[in-house]
């Protein structure tokens, strides 16, 4: 039987910060709120289902306007699976991971990773090559 595959390129047209804390999710975007002067919401987690019964349920926050949105996502499922139990298995050792999209200029993505790296309990704040990630894929919502 002749298979098909379907090829799609997809554009990941948003910076990626990874940042390791030890902060619980809900005191992380409160602080993130406060400082970049945003208003990240709490919305529905994500359910991800692969095959064999597999699936990811993702915390998230989003903040969105006009011309902007940021994302912040819990890298870690909410449910414990034996196989899968990161967003991006590539950056287990980043507890969260924040999408932002809409900035033309990447000096306003440094100044964020910037502001954040102040923030007292936040460990590390890395940017990300999206194009250089096996699991990218799983950032397309």
């Amino acid at each position: 039987m002749k298979k098909n595959k379907l090829i799609a390129n997809v554009d990941f047209d948003f910076s990626l910060l990874a940042i390791s804390s030890l902060l619980k999710e809900y005191k992380l975007a409160w602080i993130l709120n406060q400082q970049l002067g945003i208003h990240l919401i709490k919305q529905p987690d994500e359910v991800f289902h692969f095959l064999g019964n597999d699936k990811l349920c993702i915390s998230n926050y989003l903040y969105r306007t006009e011309h902007t949105r940021i994302r912040l996502l819990f890298n870690r499922s909410r449910e414990e699976t034996l196989t899968r139990q990161y967003l991006i298995p590539e950056l287990k050792q980043f507890d969260y991971l924040m999408l932002v999209e809409g900035f033309e200029d990447s000096l306003v993505v440094g100044e964020i990773r910037e502001k954040i790296k102040k923030i007292i309990g936040i460990q590390m704040v890395n940017p990300v090559e999206v194009e250089h990630l096996k699991s990218r894929e799983n950032l397309i919502f």
